[in-house]
Order: C-alpha cells, then sequence, then structure tokens
C-alpha cells in the first residue's frame, strides 16, 4: 500500500483541489446563496482529502499499469511504483479492480460526491483505455474535465450535501476553472517530452514544436491571470496580486527556463498559479 500511497500523492495539483472546494463553499454567489462556517469545513476536510486520495489512487492504478506507462515512466519518473519494482503490472490491475468499487461505495453512502466519482470512472477510462491521452486536443479536453471534477466532488463532499445542487453562477465557475485547465494544462508535456516521444502521444510540444507550445501556453496564463480578477470584479488589491504575480513568474519562466528541470519546477508554480485563481471566490467574499 506504501507504493499506491507514493503513486497517488505525487501529483502537483494534489493541493489545488482542497483550496478550490473551500473557496467554493465560502462565498454565497456560487455556492447556492450558503457560506458554510470553518468550523464545518474543518470538520468535512479529512473526508473531502480521503475522497480526493481516492479518485487519484484509481487514476494512478489505471495509468501507470499499462505497458506503455511503464516505458515512458522507466525514463521520466522511475522512482513511480511500477518501474521502482514496488509493484508489479498484475498487482497494480487487481489493486485497481479492488479500489473501484471501494470508492464507488465510500462516496455513495459515506464521502459524498458520487455524481462526480461515476464521471471520474468514465473520464479515467476514456483517457487511458480508450488511449485519448495521445491526442494533443483530447488530452487537454479530458485534462480540463478531470481537475474540474475533482475540485467539484471535493466541494460537494465539504458542503456535505447533493453534488447537482449547484446554482447557475456556480456552474459557470466551474466551466471557467475548466477553460483555465484546458488552455494551461500544456505545461506538464514540457518537460515529458521524452517519454510521451517513446510513447507515441501527440503532445502539443511534440505536434506544434517546443516554442511554439511555449507560446501558446504563457499567452493564456497571462490572460486568465487579468481575466479572473476582472470576472470576480475584485476590488481589493490582494485579488490581483494572487492571480498578476505567479502568473507572470509562470509566463516567464516559460518562456526564458527551457530544460527539463527547470520546466518541472515551471509545472509546480504552474499549480500554485491554480491555487490563487481558485481562490478567488473565497478572496471576493472576504476582502471585496
Amino acid at each position: 500500500m506504501g507504493a499506491c500511497w507514493d503513486g497517488a500523492r505525487e501529483k502537483e495539483c494534489w493541493g489545488d483541489w482542497w483550496p478550490f472546494a473551500i473557496s467554493f463553499v465560502r462565498n454565497p454567489s456560487v455556492n447556492n446563496g450558503e457560506t458554510l462556517d470553518f468550523y464545518n469545513i474543518v470538520l468535512r476536510l479529512p473526508y473531502a482529502i480521503i475522497w480526493i486520495w481516492l479518485q487519484l489512487l484509481v487514476l494512478d492504478l489505471s495509468n501507470q499499469r499499462r505497458v506503455d506507462s511503464v516505458v515512458e515512466d522507466t525514463l521520466n519518473k522511475p522512482w513511480r511504483p511500477i518501474p521502482s519494482g514496488r509493484l508489479t503490472e498484475h498487482h497494480a490491475r487487481q489493486l485497481l479492480l479492488a479500489s473501484i468499487p471501494v470508492t464507488y461505495i465510500l462516496s455513495q453512502y459515506t464521502l459524498g460526491g458520487t455524481f462526480e466519482t461515476v464521471a471520474l470512472f468514465v473520464l479515467n477510462w476514456i483517457y487511458n483505455d480508450l488511449d485519448a491521452s495521445g491526442n494533443c486536443i483530447l488530452r487537454n479536453v479530458l485534462n480540463a474535465l478531470g481537475i474540474t471534477c475533482i475540485g467539484a466532488g471535493a466541494r460537494a463532499v465539504i458542503a456535505g450535501g447533493s453534488s447537482c445542487t449547484l446554482d447557475p453562477d456556480g456552474q459557470a465557475w466551474l466551466v471557467v476553472c475548466a477553460g483555465v485547465v484546458l488552455t494551461t494544462i500544456q505545461a506538464q508535456d514540457l518537460y515529458d517530452q521524452e517519454g510521451d516521444s517513446k510513447r507515441g502521444r501527440k503532445t502539443m510540444p511534440l505536434v506544434l514544436g517546443d516554442g511554439a507550445a511555449r507560446w501558446l501556453t504563457a499567452g493564456p496564463v497571462l490572460m486568465w491571470s487579468v481575466t479572473i480578477p476582472a470576472y470576480w470584479s475584485a476590488g481589493s488589491l490582494v485579488g490581483w496580486v494572487v492571480s498578476l504575480f505567479p502568473g507572470a513568474v509562470v509566463g516567464a519562466r516559460l518562456l526564458i527556463f527551457r530544460d527539463v528541470k527547470s520546466d518541472r519546477k515551471t509545472f509546480k508554480l504552474w499549480a500554485l498559479w491554480l491555487i490563487g485563481l481558485y481562490a478567488m471566490p473565497a478572496i471576493k467574499a472576504t476582502f471585496g
């Protein structure tokens, strides 16, 4: 199980989803007119963390058990459970078959976020088993839907109610968040080009070229850094600073630093930038 934990915890976006959920439930304009107090958020947060970890466990087992994934990970991520010899492909498949019903049952009867759990199962199947991850457009679309779906599910778990009760403003914010990921998630493909090429994937850097992919990522990062505070009509400097400063850093790094080590760090900073955007509902509710 230690190997499974390592796989599920390595996602750079791990720290993005629970701030997304907390920010969501702190702003009544996107949470059905309700504001959840901090006491209840603290009580429900462990449930959300468990729910997120279960989703990542299923996603990682599904992705990393594949032969082509093992080949890629041997090059790019040799510390992962299967390339490092801590878990076999057969055992990964058995764990996957066990983790899917366990995740569904816990979501349905204990944690919440059942709709998002089922949606993630479907997206996972399309991404991995139908090999949609090999197409740069479908790859971005599915990543945008999946990452946003995990955030929405974590919100549902913290809220402790039905995941299908978002009002139009809440739904619109989910669409905006998905748009951010859709247009910038290719930042993760910049440092993975060797492994993706070996695997036969057609990611944006491999299809359009490294330079073009960097400009097509830096541009949307800067655009969203301005658009999101404006979308929320941020009246305080806080909302603009947490968006513009990280966005400028990420945009500059994408264009200036072009080695694998730097690209890995840039993607981690991208995830940090995303937290600032996700926090905008709470920032608006707190600072105006």
